[in-house]
This record gives C-alpha cells, sequence and structure tokens, in this order.
C-alpha cells in the first residue's frame, strides 16, 4: 500500500480528482501503520504514545480521510472544482472538530488503557457517534455516485468495474459504522454483549476498506503500465486489424501513407489506429466499381463451412463480399459503374464506432479469404 501511495504521488498527482484520492489514501495507510505492532511499540518506548492512545490517534485519522474520500466523491458528482473547493473547506473544518470531539470523548477509554469496546460507558458510545458520523455520510453518498454510475448507459467496463468497487466500500463503511454505534449503545443498556465480536471486526475493518480503496486507486497505475506494453484497447485494436489492412494495402497499393515516422512501440496512440481506420475504409472506397451482391449458394456454404453464428452472418457477409471484391480486382476484371445497393455502407460517426465495424470485418477476413470468388468483367456487367 505504501507503494502504491508513493507512486500516485509521484507520477498521477495533476488533478483534484489524484490530489483528493492521494490525500485519502496516505491518510488511510498512516491510520494503518499507527496499529502496527512495531510502530506502537516504538511509541510505547520512547514514552510517546500509549498503545491506546495510538490505536486512537488512528482512528481520528480516519476521520480526515473521509473527510478527503468526500472531496473526491464531490468531484466525482459533477461539481465544479470550485464549487468542490468551497464544499471541502467544511469537510475538512467538520473533520478537525469531530476529531477533537472522539479523542475528548475516548480520553477515559485512554485513561484506562483499554479500547472503546473494553471500557464501555456513554463516553465511548459518544466517542463511536462522533467517529462514524462522518463515515456514514461518506457511505451515503458514495453509494450515490456508485449507483449512478452503475445506471449510467454509456457507462464503460472498466467505470462499471470501479463503481462496483465503491459500491462495496460504501456498504463495508456504512455497515460498520452504524453498528459500532447501535452495538456499543445496545452494550451498554445491557441487552447484547459484543465486546469480542466488535474487537474482532474494528480490528481488521480499517485495514479491508484501505486495500479496496488502494485497489481503486492502483488502477490508473496498471492502465498506464498495460498501455506501456501495449495491452491497452487501442493498442490491441490497432494489431487486430493489421491483416485486413495488409490485404487492403496490398489490393490497393495508393492507400498506403505515414503520417510522420511510423511508431515502433508497442502502444499505439490513437493517431496510429486512425490511419489504420483511414486506409481500411479507403481501399473499400477504391474497390467499389469491384462489390457485387454475394451468391446465395456461396453465402450459405460460407455460413456452414465457418460455423457462423446467426447474429454475426451481416457482418461475415460484408467481409466476404468485400473479399470478393479484392480477388474481382486481382483477376483483372474492368470495374463496373457504381451500384450503391452492393457497397458497404458505414453508419460511424467517431473512431469507436468506426473501428468497432472495422473490427467485425477482421474478425471474419481469414475465413472469407478463404471462400472469396472473382467475378468476370462480364458478369459484373450484368
Amino acid at each position: 500500500m505504501v507503494i502504491v501511495v508513493a507512486t500516485r504521488y509521484l507520477f498521477f498527482n495533476s488533478s483534484a480528482y489524484e490530489t483528493y484520492l492521494n490525500h485519502t489514501l496516505a491518510l488511510m495507510v498512516t491510520s494503518n501503520l499507527l496499529r502496527e505492532r512495531v510502530i506502537e511499540t516504538t511509541l510505547t518506548d520512547h514514552h510517546l504514545l500509549s498503545i491506546t492512545a495510538a490505536q486512537q490517534l488512528s482512528l481520528a485519522v480516519m476521520i480526515f480521510a473521509a473527510a478527503e474520500f468526500l472531496g473526491f466523491v464531490t468531484l466525482w458528482s459533477d461539481r465544479s472544482p470550485e464549487q468542490t473547493r468551497r464544499r471541502h473547506r467544511y469537510h475538512r473544518g467538520a473533520a478537525a472538530a469531530l476529531a477533537l470531539g472522539f479523542l475528548a470523548a475516548a480520553t477515559p477509554a485512554r485513561r484506562a488503557g483499554q479500547t472503546l469496546e473494553e471500557f464501555g460507558g456513554w463516553s465511548s458510545v459518544l466517542a463511536w457517534a462522533l467517529l462514524t458520523s462522518i463515515f456514514i455520510a461518506l457511505a451515503y453518498r458514495l453509494l450515490r455516485m456508485a449507483i449512478n454510475e452503475l445506471l449510467r448507459p454509456d457507462a464503460k467496463p472498466r467505470e462499471r468495474l470501479l463503481s462496483a468497487g465503491g459500491f462495496v466500500i460504501g456498504i463495508a463503511i456504512g455497515s460498520t459504522s452504524i453498528d459500532a454505534v447501535i452495538l456499543a449503545t445496545l452494550e451498554q443498556l445491557g441487552w447484547m454483549h459484543t465486546i469480542a465480536f466488535r474487537l474482532n471486526l474494528h480490528g481488521s475493518n480499517i485495514f479491508w476498506e484501505t486495500v479496496g480503496v488502494s485497489f481503486i486507486a492502483a488502477v490508473p497505475a496498471a492502465k498506464a503500465l498495460t498501455a506501456r506494453i501495449g495491452l491497452d484497447a487501442t493498442s490491441r485494436h490497432w494489431r487486430q486489424l493489421q491483416p485486413l489492412r495488409a490485404a487492403m494495402v496490398h489490393a490497393v497499393p495508393a492507400i498506403a501513407f505515414e503520417l510522420g515516422r511510423p511508431n515502433t512501440r508497442r502502444q499505439k496512440t490513437p493517431l496510429d489506429l486512425h490511419q489504420t481506420t483511414v486506409q481500411i475504409r479507403d481501399a473499400i472506397l477504391q474497390l467499389r466499381g469491384y462489390f457485387h451482391d454475394v451468391d446465395p449458394a456461396q453465402a450459405n456454404r460460407y455460413y456452414h463451412r465457418h460455423s457462423v453464428p446467426a447474429g454475426q452472418r451481416e457482418p461475415a457477409l460484408a467481409t466476404l463480399q468485400l473479399a470478393n471484391a479484392v480477388h474481382t480486382k486481382a483477376a483483372g476484371a474492368t470495374p463496373a459503374p457504381l451500384n450503391t445497393t452492393v457497397i458497404l455502407k458505414s453508419r460511424s460517426t467517431n473512431l469507436e464506432q468506426e473501428t468497432a465495424e472495422l473490427l467485425q470485418l477482421a474478425r471474419w477476413w481469414p475465413q472469407a479469404q478463404q471462400d472469396a470468388q472473382p467475378r468476370s468483367t462480364t458478369e459484373m456487367s450484368k
């Protein structure tokens, strides 16, 4: 977790989103470190803090971590950076007041050298209420944000995955915060005895919540690493289109061009992908005079031979039509007058949609090449 924090501050600290998340994670890791046995022993041996005081300070630090996470969630909820900064002043002010109130209410337990669970009393109930109030507010905001993102129709899979992670973290924070106050109150009233359960739960929940936030925080670094080695979507799509592009360049050499120096790295840019899509689409336009309707018998053989699913028959047939055009041109046929009814049409309006369309052609290109049949000039003129 310390490595994740250091990496984020060094390489992912350029936006308000990243700053709030980095502060959150740094404070959560600090809270966990204060609970490490080695650090607790060191603080005690040097007469700086007792073990109980270190544990309570760890909880107070989590209040400030929750405030920073609220800043992240506020910004994510379509607030402007200026609005978020103004609201975040209140978050931090409230965190400072709650932390001071918590430490004051927890003083009797601290003096007795006991945890809040062991010491009990209404002062401990008050301490839990002050501690968890900001966590409950955070859980509510986090769950609302996660649900909105999960229900957003245009959300990408990675965004849905992060939102699902945020939803799980929100449930964990909310449930452990609410039950801390309820169980402490019921214990004080003598209606339930849950000290052992609460000691076990509260001893690990901060760690696992930190692990969850670390997972979310590590996503940008993991994404940058996968992009570096060419495993990002842009690079993968570029590679998947290369066999089709090479075939188009061979069929229509005039479409070959390079925008500046060729990119030899594994990581490809949107410009590299755009160049590939432009070349393929240009070749299809150049082959317009060689397009013709696919013979139904040929299409049926093609479907049967390659087990083309019903849902894939339209792009598979379009690919076979393109392969037939390439073979017809290679056979030396004279291009026929343009017939727009048999030309491959595109409904794409951006690079993402264009890439998706061409990837469908690339998916069936090897099979279409095997079954392609040229037409003579006489047949094409009919």
